[in-house]
């Protein structure tokens, strides 16, 4: 059916105008020009309208994705394509995947269109698969390139690598996320092998930022939480993402095990790692660790109070004081939303650790994340104000007019 005097628009406001039957329909599309098809197939076309409109229906019904595809598919030419694009609309990717693979040209054609429309706005779409014979040989899985994560900085951020074998060498998403803002930025990259073992080598491996190796169904789990985590607190990808997806394909249904899984408390078990969570930011990784400006400003007028009061007698009561303090200010500042945060963040630099050969701080942090995922109390709360103030405190004379001093944000380098 040729519909060249009339759109998948205009076509598609015939169809859900129940004013009309079919066969009125069917004499508006002759006096349009068109190649009319039938009553029965009108009737078909905006049954399965219906089933895309109300998609709880369709699955109560039975009808999964490609049984409505299927139906799709059976139907005159003009119809299909039309009914194709109230399935863009509605952001059906999976009964648009399976039309772009239709034996019919212009079906398949309009499908794909569809779907990149979707790509565009940031929609993760499944990722079609090649027909016909493949031109170039897959690389064998052994010689799959790794992925690669940074540790979190202070803000909850750090950098991700997820690759995957390209035709000229390795193919490349390089991500910055946060857990409170999702994706920062995000790169796609096509490199040699030769360019992409130089961009491996130049990665950060000390000090306060450094890189593990990772699995690269957690990588992508890791960009797909993030946007989630983003989208939740109000926050966009940047346009680049949808570049990005083409690589990416979606992400895993199920997500993998946690690397943290493989790392055991060893014979002395929870407790006695979970009372060293303060140990923690004596470790480079977790020195720049800190509670947000808000609350940090609130105790550090706390801490210069204290200590500039003659209320206590000497320095061992002002020391009491100010860990009360720390302790106070832990208490509000860890809601439960905030307690979930720092056992994620936690859980991710576990195996960081791990792999560093620390595996006593590696499972600190998962005690420390079960902890705070109970709700109980652990130092490590109260230690993420107070060792930012240890120094202030011991100052012989303290400056009532000084900021708190933030650490400077680690740097995620991305060559």
């Amino acid at each position: 059916m040729t519909t060249q005097n009339l759109g998948s628009e205009e076509l598609l406001a015939l169809l859900r105008d129940p004013s009309l039957k079919p066969e009125s329909i069917v004499e508006e599309l002759e006096c349009a020009g068109c190649t009319a098809p039938t009553a029965a197939q009108v009737t078909l076309a905006r049954e399965t309208l219906t089933h895309l409109d109300h998609e709880d229906v369709a699955r109560t019904a039975g009808l999964a994705a490609p049984d409505v595809a299927k139906q799709i598919a059976g139907l005159p030419e003009g119809l299909s394509l039309a009914v194709a694009h109230a399935a863009g609309k509605a952001g059906r990717s999976e009964i648009l995947s399976t039309l772009a693979t239709t034996a019919s040209k212009a079906l398949a054609k309009e499908a794909k269109r569809e779907l990149q429309r979707l790509k565009q706005k940031g929609v993760q779409v499944p990722e079609l698969k090649p027909q016909g014979e493949a031109v170039l040989k897959p690389l064998p899985e052994q010689e799959a390139p790794p992925c690669y994560a940074s540790s979190i900085d202070a803000y909850g951020e750090r950098a991700v690598w997820w690759t995957r074998p390209g035709r000229n060498g390795v193919e490349v998403v390089q991500a910055v996320i946060s857990d409170l803002r999702g994706i920062l930025s995000i790169d796609a990259l096509a490199l040699s092998r030769r360019s992409f073992r130089e961009f491996v080598k130049r990665l950060p491996r000390q000090g306060v930022v450094t890189t593990i190796e990772l699995h690269k169904d957690h990588a992508r789990t890791l960009i797909a939480r993030a946007e989630a985590d983003g989208t939740r607190n109000g926050f966009s990808p940047p346009p680049s993402y949808a570049q990005a997806l083409q690589l990416l394909g979606p992400a895993p249904q199920t997500p993998p095990p946690h690397p943290s899984a493989a790392i055991d408390l060893g014979p002395d078990g929870e407790l006695p790692h979970a009372m060293a969570g303060a140990a923690l930011f004596a470790d480079p990784l977790f020195l720049a660790w800190i509670p947000e400006e808000e609350s940090l400003r609130a105790f550090a007028l706390k801490t210069d109070e204290i200590k500039t009061s003659q209320l206590y007698l000497d320095e061992k009561q002002k020391r009491a004081a100010f860990e009360r303090a720390a302790d106070d200010a832990a208490a509000t500042y860890f809601t439960t939303q905030r307690r979930t945060r720092y056992a994620s963040r936690l859980l991710e630099m576990a195996p960081i650790l791990a792999a560093e050969h620390r595996l006593d701080a590696a499972r600190t942090c998962i005690a420390v994340a079960r902890v705070l995922l109970r709700g109980d109390e652990s130092p490590f709360c109260r230690a993420l104000f107070s060792h930012a103030f240890e120094e202030r405190f011991e100052a012989d004379e303290p400056n009532e007019a000084d900021e708190p001093e933030e650490p400077a944000p680690g740097r995620l380098i991305i060559p």
